[in-house]
């Protein structure tokens, strides 16, 4: 044994579970079983579980002092044949380095968890909670049936299932706020679990005894699955942290483990409980079951086998949807009937101190974080609040977007998404704000501090609409277009010599291999959200879908068109890609199978730009001879009748909607940019001038903050949409025409390309 620690935390841990797995070896190697058993049978009073088991053994965790001086305990208390022998006292002398070697360890983490820190090691005091809530409303979900029960992610966070009361359950896409579109409503039950695959999982509307899966992209149904399984209908679903097993609940408290992959039962059943089942989790390691029943009671079970770990952890009552588990399975959140919350280890059935404060009123649904460190609230007053669970401190103001109760809450995987469904019949999804960066304290010392200022310096010229500028890229020749990818790391940028190069976001080095064969043209360049790229090539009149991971095509060019392609554009859910051809016309293609979906002739000789309402009910074309032509895509489609809009005096380059499809902007070359009401196809005021030449480019940020627009003077301009009057002054810093624009997902970065040959990035804040 060593006493003192000379590595990391992260290393000291992996070692002390080495030790003890050399322990357990040269003891007899007793199994998991064994040693629960050894323990409850010792007369000791040492409780052990399989759960803590796991976690020491594996050095999932630091598991707590007197939780490691037990399971040392109970191991010595076998002889190397295997053979049980006295087990040594609280104060043996062989316990010594064990415990040295646990508070060295501790010692090493930056704070140890709630009552796992020892008695020497101070407790800092808790910090203040913060001003700004850590979620932010991003899309209110309207049009189901009625008062929303349910809500699941799949592993992406792509995709929202909700189902409501009214025998429906509704897919939307979490990035544009839209429903998906298909053939015929899912006319099941909740609960909703999304499958390892991905599948959608729902409780059979015609026999809710079963499980029906569906495909979330064909909106098909697959397969009726768990049938026969239970003799009422299945109240609730969870799938085990790793997605192996999943769990099925009925209304009558019976429970039902099977192997995800197949739906094939495990052998074992938990009938007969208590209770009605208000909550199911696994431990993170899937071995152990725990089901909370309507009077606050858990129950820890053996998954292989059935066996119950424990007598039941006592609690208070709780209503029915107001207990979860984190995602590890080894925290649990019960809500009282009286507003309280209290959070327990699962391990230990022991309270995690503090104790949040209770809530008045009845509590709806508590849902933790994926990281474990927020759990959401859902109050019947409409209000979902976020308690730090590290000190039962709220983390920030409560989200008050809810008219009425709110009955379900869910993160998506990875945190970055939280979605509140409510008895209004809305589902509300709120996006994590951007963390801040903590700027150095400024020292009164000369040269200190120099971090602080500059931070203050970046966020006030952001905030004035100041744009940032970082050092440029340089090429061998003009450029023409730029895109981001979905994940905003790397950028796409076309040249004048007929390739496009791709370079990392924050480097600038180079992100891949460039495309230069086929020979593109510089003018259609359009990321989609799987990461595909789409380009035109110079010879022919076709579309290409790219995988930038390989460097090769991912699909069949997509062809229609008598003449180059000169602009594209993605309607919101992904579904559709649009082109505008130098023949003058718009075409439609299905982006899933590149199949034609509609022609749009345009009466004009050549389309320069296209782009789609957020909602798709507008398709929009940009032609040379100075019009723009708007078709309504909300009914049956009429491909010869469209909507004109004059007043440019020039060809119109680019055009695009703002984020809430409350503005249409278009760029002229005669040195205007105009803003319309898509409602009336209306121009709000004047025109936007200031460029002096032609403006080549624009781009709204993700929020609708700003319009960035770029011209022939070369200067980079902000714009606010709501008055239409600039932001700031030009920004400059190219030698010659810029030519294209494109802002990060996340809406703090800039970048324009030119004909002076550099690729330019502009920070512009967080948005």
């Amino acid at each position: 044994m060593t006493p003192q620690s000379t590595g990391t935390f992260d290393e000291e841990l992996a070692a002390l579970a080495a030790d003890l797995r050399r322990l357990r070896i040269v003891r007899g190697k007793p199994s998991y079983r064994e040693l629960v058993a050894r323990a409850e049978g010792s007369r000791a009073g040492i409780q052990l579980s399989m759960a803590t088991l796991s976690d020491a053994f594996n050095g999932k965790r630091l598991v707590r002092i007197d939780t490691l001086m037990a399971l040392v305990r109970i191991l010595r208390s076998y002889d190397e044949f295997g053979g049980e022998v006295p087990v040594p006292g609280h104060n043996a002398p062989e316990l010594a380095p064990w415990r040295r070697r646990w508070q060295a360890i501790a010692a090493l983490q930056s704070g140890p968890p709630a009552g796992e820190r020892p008695a020497s090691v101070a407790t800092p005091a808790p910090a203040p909670a913060p001003a700004v809530s850590a979620y932010a409303l991003r899309f209110r979900l309207v049009g189901h049936p009625g008062p929303v029960r349910h809500l699941a992610f799949p592993a992406d966070g792509r995709q929202l299932a909700a189902a409501a009361d009214g025998d429906a359950v509704l897919l939307w896409n979490t990035a544009t706020g839209l429903p998906y579109k298909y053939r015929g409503r899912i006319e099941d039950l909740g609960p909703v679990a999304f499958a390892p695959d991905d599948s959608l999982m729902t409780v059979n509307n015609a026999n809710t005894r079963s499980v029906s899966l569906w495909d979330p992209v064909l909106r098909t149904r697959r397969k009726t699955a768990l049938e026969r399984s239970h003799h009422e209908g299945i109240a609730r679903l969870a799938h085990s942290p790793d997605g192996r097993l999943l769990v099925s609940v009925d209304t009558a408290g019976s429970a039902r483990v099977w192997y995800a992959a197949g739906h094939v039962r495990v052998p074992s059943a938990f009938d007969d409980l208590p209770g009605r089942v208000t909550a199911v989790g696994f431990t993170s390691d899937g071995q152990v079951l725990a089901l909370v029943d309507d009077g606050g009671g858990v129950r820890l079970w053996e998954v292989f086998g059935a066996q119950p770990l424990s007598a039941p952890l006592a609690g208070q009552p709780v209503d029915p949807d107001t207990a979860a588990f984190s995602a590890d399975g080894r925290v649990l959140a019960t809500a009282g009937r009286d507003g309280s919350l209290l959070l327990r280890d699962t391990a230990t059935g022991l309270p995690l101190a503090p104790r949040p404060a209770p809530r008045s009123g009845r509590i709806g649904a508590l849902a933790f974080s994926p990281d474990g460190l927020l759990l959401a609230v859902a109050a019947d007053d409409g209000a979902v609040h976020l308690v730090d669970t590290a000190d039962g401190r709220p983390a920030g103001p409560a989200l008050t977007g809810h008219r009425q109760p709110v009955h379900a809450v869910a993160f998506s995987p990875d945190g970055a998404l939280l979605a509140t469904g409510s008895h209004d019949t809305t589902v509300l999804l709120y996006e994590r704000r951007a963390a801040p960066v903590a700027a150095p304290a400024v020292d009164s010392a000369p040269g200190s501090g120099t971090g602080a200022v500059a931070a203050r310096a970046l966020a006030v010229l952001a905030g004035a609409g100041r744009p940032v500028a970082l050092p440029p890229l340089t090429s061998d020749g003009p450029l023409v277009r730029v895109a981001f990818s979905p994940d905003g790391g790397t950028l796409a940028v076309t040249t004048r010599s007929q390739q496009v190069l791709f370079r990392d976001t924050l480097t600038g080095r180079p992100a891949g291999e460039p495309i230069t064969g086929p020979p593109v043209l510089p003018f259609g360049l359009l990321y989609a959200p799987d990461g595909r790229l789409f380009v035109t090539p110079a010879a022919g009149s076709a579309v290409i879908p790219w995988d930038p991971g390989t460097a090769r095509p991912a699909g069949e060019p997509l062809t229609g068109h008598s003449g180059p392609v000169m602009g594209l554009a993605l309607s919101a859910d992904a579904r559709l890609l649009a082109t505008a051809g130098a023949d003058g016309t718009l075409r439609l293609w299905e982006t899933a199978t590149g199949k034609p979906d509609g022609r749009f002739p345009g009466h004009a000789v050549d389309a320069s730009g296209v782009a789609f309402s957020p909602d798709g009910r507008r398709l929009v074309g940009a032609y040379r001879d100075g019009t723009v032509r708007v078709w309504d895509l909300s009914g049956p489609r009429d491909l010869t009748h469209s909507q004109v809009l004059h007043g440019h005096g020039g060809p119109v380059w680019s055009v695009a909607f703002s984020p809430d499809g409350r503005v249409l902007a278009t760029a002229c070359r005669d040195g205007a940019v105009r803003l319309w009401d898509p409602r009336t196809n209306k121009p709000f005021g004047d025109p936007l001038t200031g460029h002096g030449e032609s403006v080549n480019d624009l781009v709204f940020t993700p929020d609708g903050g700003f319009l960035a627009t770029v011209g022939a003077d070369g200067a980079l301009r902000l714009w606010d949409p709501a008055s239409g009057r600039p932001v700031g002054e030009p920004v400059t810093g190219h030698s010659g025409s810029v030519s294209g624009v494109a802002c990060s997902p996340d809406g703090s970065l800039l970048a324009t390309v030119g004909e002076d040959g550099t690729l330019r990035r502009w920070v512009i804040g967080p948005r």
